[in-house]
Order: C-alpha cells, then sequence, then structure tokens
C-alpha cells in the first residue's frame, strides 16, 4: 500500500459519547501510525517525519472512518478545553499539504496534549479520549 501525504481531521457533534481510547503506535513502510478507535469510528495519524517518500516535506495524513462507512467532506476536531480544527476531506483523508497550516498545528497541538476530542461531521460524531502523545513528529 503506497501512502499519500495527507491529513484528516474529524469533527463530530456534542451528542457522542465518549469511549477510552488509547493511540497504538506503530510504524509501517518507514512511517509512524497513530491509531485510536471509538465506538463509532477510527483515527489513524500517518507521518513521514524523516522524510522517507520525500526529502524536502513531511507527509503525514490523518484517515477517518465511521461506523456508517461514508465518508464524510468536511470534519472537524474540538477539544474539551475549547481549541478546534477543521478540515476538508475527500475519501475519510485530509493531508497537510492541503490543510490551512495553523489548523493542522491546532490538531498537531490537541493530540499532542491528549483528553477528550470530539470528531465531527455533519452526519455523525464520536469522541477520543486519549493519552497525550508529547513530542509527535508530524509536523
Amino acid at each position: 500500500m503506497l501512502y499519500r501525504p495527507l491529513h484528516i481531521a474529524l469533527f463530530l457533534g456534542a451528542a457522542s459519547s465518549s469511549v477510552a481510547a488509547e493511540w497504538e503506535i506503530g510504524l509501517s513502510r518507514g512511517l509512524d501510525t497513530y491509531a485510536a478507535t471509538a465506538n463509532d469510528g477510527t483515527l489513524l495519524l500517518v507521518c513521514d517525519p524523516d522524510r522517507v517518500y520525500n526529502p524536502n516535506v513531511s507527509h503525514a495524513y490523518f484517515l477517518s472512518r465511521q461506523s456508517d462507512g461514508k465518508a464524510p467532506q468536511r470534519i472537524v476536531f474540538l477539544a474539551a478545553t475549547g481549541e478546534q480544527a477543521a478540515f476538508s476531506v475527500q475519501d475519510g483523508i485530509a493531508t497537510q499539504r492541503d490543510a490551512d497550516p495553523s489548523e493542522w498545528a491546532q490538531l498537531i497541538d490537541m493530540i499532542e496534549a491528549g483528553g477528550q476530542i470530539a470528531v465531527v461531521t455533519a452526519r455523525d460524531a464520536f469522541t477520543l479520549d486519549q493519552d497525550a502523545l508529547p513530542g509527535l513528529r508530524c509536523r
């Protein structure tokens, strides 16, 4: 499977339930992977901090899968502390390259801090209650 430089963010409504989710950390084809799953969805972050696939750019992306199997066109992340980051997505994927740099930085800050993050789309939402990931190399 070839990884493309992508970043995905999900924004889910406040009516969602919170389920404890730990990050599953791995390495795939030289890329750092971070996955979190709740009852209604999965969030996968893939990062290329060592510039394996492009010496000039760190390719990172988010992939979001929701329980209904339908990919949203827009995803927003909302932290319990009030921060938010919104992204346009295609097939559940948003790329850092195509994202607003401030939105991408805000998303990485929220993930590094940990805590509850709602992943929201126009149709659905789920909440991750995650451990902090300090020093995340996805910028």
